[in-house]
């Protein structure tokens, strides 16, 4: 490594593009996103249910009454997501609600904007991290959960500030490479430290670390964030460090590991990751064959169909379409893949080791899942190491307009994003006002699910225990526990789950495919033990008492007209 990426950083920072600084640039990058963030902003609930779930556990830790899932009939401990996010929404909550989070996550998506230039500046130069920056503030995928209740934007920022802090390497000759601590005896002279000896200044270790530690406890699924600042350190001889960081990672992963055994959790990532299809049990688990076979599927997947629609915010239709998209899919990561490759001839870094092995974890996760959401966390780096191939490619072959390159090249691929951006804003803005006149745009079967809710809320008794298909959020509008029915095609097991879970209560909804698939074939097959008590909405939603033995007097099915 002969310090080239942080001269050229150090060179184009110290002049002015257009008249700004490019930190003034970035700040752009920055303001342009939160700018399209709120032109976009959704202020309904999201109806994947996991929002729900945060915001739930955010509740119960801020009114101090612990880790609980108090959707759930017995309120256990929590054990499936680490407590991060829902601290996060804890304290948020005590400034507002439902808007407060989603504005956090849009503050923490500017975060990522600014960071990920920060990273650039300090990876390749400063061309590829306005490139960069600029191509992630108008992103759709960034945008859209920008303004969701979902870890994605907090967990993201946390990543991307690990990693900025970690490429912080003091430049060959820099006073902070002399002056280290480790390695620093190696040194012969000013300017003379090899980039293998130069070590990380103690803040940018600590903050490295510290977010690190941060995304395991806001996701598991930075996991590989941790095991990159582990290898990291091993791969530098940096034995005191790496001792240190390992006795804290055993101490916060190793500790939520302990606290889910000793909850009795039951839920878990690994074996999510296990099964074929975790929506049907039935298909069963893979082993060691299958998850190379699914990994593989799912790699070409993400390459052929879900980064080039992340980039551009569709997918193009029909067969030539789908042949443009493929193409533009695999052109960036074959940049993006030149871009690590040269990294890692320099230098492997914490980005290079967590961007491996981040793509190997969402290469084999179930199938199901393969999708822009589990890209996001890594999706800033990639387009940092394609717009660094590039820039590299025209220094390289000495081209002219070399700046120019790099940032036009970024601009064409950020025309779909911004034409996406123009698409959808228009009805954003349509659904904001009528979301403030009480008329918030959601699908129609599932404004049905949350007027069932809300007259649930009100008709329903107190402590009353209601079988649905998304309990969090049935819980959130309405305040009754519950949980999901039983994923079964057998109807007797079904309902011997309702026995046991004490349902007072089964909604029956149109959200969900499962729920035709496996509660109403149940409920149709034992209408005595179901009775009607609310059925409105199109398409309808129904609520039905639920007796385990039916009334004395019992009536025929044809005395009950609407029963699903």
């Amino acid at each position: 490594m002969t310090g080239d990426s942080e001269q050229r950083a150090g060179e184009g920072d110290a002049g002015r593009i257009g008249g700004l600084s490019p930190a003034a640039w970035a700040g752009v990058a920055v303001a342009l996103h939160v700018l399209l963030g709120l032109l976009l902003y959704d202020p309904t609930l999201f109806t994947g249910g996991d929002n729900a779930g945060y915001m739930i556990l955010g509740d119960a830790l801020r009114s101090f009454r612990g880790y609980l899932d108090l959707h759930l009939p017995e309120t256990p401990l929590h054990t499936k997501y680490p407590p991060g996010y829902p601290a996060a929404l804890a304290v948020v909550g005590l400034i507002g609600g439902l808007q407060a989070y989603k504005l956090f996550s849009l503050a923490c998506t500017a975060a990522a904007v600014w960071l990920i230039y920060r990273t650039g500046r300090r990876l390749f130069s400063t061309r590829a991290s306005l490139a960069a920056a600029f191509l992630f503030a108008v992103n759709p995928v960034l945008l859209e959960y920008s303004h969701w209740v979902l870890s994605e934007a907090f967990f993201g920022a946390a990543v991307l500030l690990s990693v900025a802090a970690y490429a912080g390497l003091p430049a060959p000759g820099s006073g902070a490479a002399a002056a280290s601590g480790e390695g620093s005896e190696h040194t012969s002279g000013p300017g003379t430290l090899p980039d293998r000896l130069r070590v990380l200044p103690p803040a940018s270790w600590a903050v490295g670390l510290g977010a690190a530690l941060l995304a395991f406890l806001i996701r598991t699924a930075g996991l590989p964030l941790l095991l990159a600042v582990l290898a990291f350190h091993a791969l530098r001889r940096e034995w005191r460090r790496l001792a240190v960081s390992a006795a804290l990672v055993v101490a916060v992963a190793g500790g939520w590991i302990a606290y889910g055994q000793m909850a009795g959790g039951s839920e878990g990532y690994l074996n999510e990751l296990l099964m074929r299809n975790p929506y049907d049990p039935s298909a069963g688990t893979v082993g060691l064959a299958g998850l190379v076979e699914r990994g593989a599927v799912n790699l070409w997947t993400y390459v052929s169909a879900v980064l080039p629609g992340a980039l551009t915010g569709q997918r193009l239709q029909g067969d030539a379409g789908g042949a443009v998209t493929t193409l533009l899919g695999l052109a960036v990561t074959g940049l993006a893949l030149g871009g690590w490759l040269a990294r890692g001839r320099e230098r492997v870094g914490v980005a290079e080791l967590f961007t491996f092995l981040y793509v190997g974890l969402i290469a084999v996760w179930p199938d199901v899942w393969t999708d822009r959401r589990f890209l996001l966390p890594v999706l800033p780096l990639l387009l940092l190491y394609a717009t660094g191939a590039v820039d590299r490619a025209a220094g390289r072959w000495e081209l002219p307009g070399r700046g120019a390159l790099a940032l036009g090249a970024a601009a064409l691929l950020a025309l779909p994003a911004l034409h996406s951006a123009g698409t959808r804003a228009p009805d954003r803005v349509r659904c904001l006002r009528a979301y403030a006149d009480g008329s918030p745009c959601v699908p129609a079967p599932w404004a049905s699910f949350l007027d069932a809710a809300r007259w649930s809320r009100d008709n329903l008794p107190p402590g009353a225990t209601v079988v649905n298909r998304k309990p969090r959020i049935f819980y959130w509008i309405s305040g009754h526990r519950g949980r999901v029915y039983r994923f079964t095609g057998e109807p007797d097991l079904l309902m011997q789950d309702l026995r046991d879970a004490g349902a007072d209560f089964v909604v029956v909804d149109q959200i969900s495919g499962t729920t035709a698939r496996y509660l109403v074939p149940a409920v149709r097959a034992n209408q005595r033990h179901f009775e009607m008590l609310y059925q409105e909405g199109r398409p309808p939603t129904y609520v039905l008492r639920f007796r385990p033995e039916p009334p004395v007097a019992l009536r025929s099915p044809a005395a009950s007209p609407g029963t699903p």
